[in-house]
């Protein structure tokens, strides 16, 4: 594996753990009152958007990891959206 490659990696692990506070609070709570529902739409566009750009240039770190943090980004918009 390369360093950049590598760096890619962390990089990406470093957005994830970012979202696994918000995501297990939700869950826990049920509360998603204070969180922008806007902040959330963008959010999961633009990691779609990241995976797509990843997927054409065939970038494995970028697509794997925005697609880890996709996936904890919808399950907290999707709280947002079920518990308002």
């Amino acid at each position: 594996m390369a360093y950049i490659d590598i760096l890619g990696y962390v990089a990406g692990i470093l957005v994830v753990i970012s979202l696994l506070p918000q995501a297990i609070k939700s869950w826990k709570t049920e509360s998603t009152k204070d969180i922008s529902l806007w902040r959330y739409i963008i959010y999961v566009i633009g990691l779609i958007l990241w995976v797509t750009y990843a997927a054409i240039i065939n970038n494995g770190p970028v697509a794997v990891m925005n697609g880890v943090g996709l996936v904890l980004a919808i399950s907290i918009l999707y709280l947002k959206i079920k518990h308002g």
